[in-house]
């Protein structure tokens, strides 16, 4: 018997999250786009970069697809912003 993880709390289109860069350092603010799993948070998203102060990034609006929500800030995840 499997079980089906809980939905993550807050999680819908329209919120704003961390994604962390494949250097697994730096984190630019993302706009959840599509949630596809509520249990694993896989989501697509709108990601807003520092232009070209960003590696191999060359506008301001990359998008990332099917991308995992990872509390430990893996790089290529997503993950709530942290309280200031």
């Amino acid at each position: 018997m499997s079980v089906e993880p809980k939905a993550i709390p807050g999680l819908t289109e329209g919120r704003i999250v961390h994604y962390v860069l494949p250097d697994g350092i730096e984190h630019r603010p993302a706009m959840i786009v599509r949630v596809w799993d509520h249990g694993t948070g896989m989501s697509n998203l709108q990601v807003f970069t520092d232009g070209s102060n960003d590696q191999s990034v060359d506008q301001g609006l990359i998008w990332r697809g099917s991308i995992f929500y990872s509390e430990d800030k893996l790089p290529g995840t997503w993950h709530w912003i942290e309280k200031a």
